[in-house]
């Protein structure tokens, strides 16, 4: 069972699957969460077609929005309940199923070994769930930029996200820092602004700060007003080369 998230190491570990398991029991499993980048689901698309696995979908069928407005809370930088909600729990309920007719679940999944917090979360889980995890992108040490190549060189170009963001999140993940939110106001403002009237509707904020740097709570609107305090360096970004996105 591949995570098929839509990012490039995603799809990395899909391929990564197909060469390592017999093709009839790769499972390509996705979570609309009603909120992606258009050309985010043009690459998901795509990617099944040339991998010739069709994509297995379980959601949650509501959107990011509709989940905060039913639940009463915005979600933020430090609790993305959207992301538990409409991909984390449709993934146990899957694996549930499966487990019911027998199958022993492998579950592939796209981390890096920068992730090391996000890998040993991922081991507990397995031993509650009953799955066994793996980590191809750790165990081949392949980069994200390498994943993004791959991608090209089967004729898929990597989402239009990538062009101004690190991932390839439903636009105006709550889970984005400063700077991100800075690149979400140019490059997606009408999200933006979006976003800007759920802080007014829920009367908190989305970045909430960060005590270990004295940084307080800060609306969108005031960051926009003063911008970032220091210059803040890319860590995962990737080229995604002259491909045409969307088209």
């Amino acid at each position: 069972m591949v995570g098929f998230s839509g990012g490039v190491t995603s799809a990395w570990c899909a391929g990564w699957a197909l060469r390592n398991y017999p093709r009839e029991e790769v499972v390509l499993l996705w979570h609309d969460t009603k909120e992606e980048h258009p050309d985010t689901y043009r690459f998901l698309r795509q990617m099944s077609e040339k991998l010739g696995v069709p994509i297995t979908e379980r959601s949650d069928g509501r959107s990011v929005t509709e989940v905060f407005r039913d639940e009463g809370y915005l979600g933020n930088n430090r609790n993305a309940m959207c992301s538990r909600i409409l991909k984390a729990e449709q993934g146990s309920k899957f694996i549930s199923e499966l487990k019911e007719y027998g199958f022993h679940v492998v579950k592939v999944i796209g981390y890096s070994a920068r992730e090391p917090e996000r890998i040993a979360r991922m081991v507990g889980y397995g031993l509650t769930e009953g799955f066994e995890p793996v980590f191809p992108i750790v165990k081949e040490g392949v980069t994200k930029q390498q994943c993004a190549d791959w991608c090209t060189a089967q004729g898929v170009c990597p989402s239009a996200m990538y062009l101004w963001a690190e991932h390839a999140n439903c636009v105006g993940c709550v889970k984005g820092g400063r700077a991100y939110w800075l690149k979400v106001a140019e490059f997606a403002p009408d999200i933006f602004e979006q976003r800007v009237n759920l802080e007014e509707e829920f009367g908190r904020t989305i970045i909430t700060g960060d005590k270990r740097r004295n940084e307080e709570p800060i609306s969108l609107p005031q960051l926009l007003r003063i911008g970032l305090k220091r210059k803040v360096n890319p860590r995962e970004s990737i080229e995604i080369g002259p491909c045409e996105c969307g088209d």
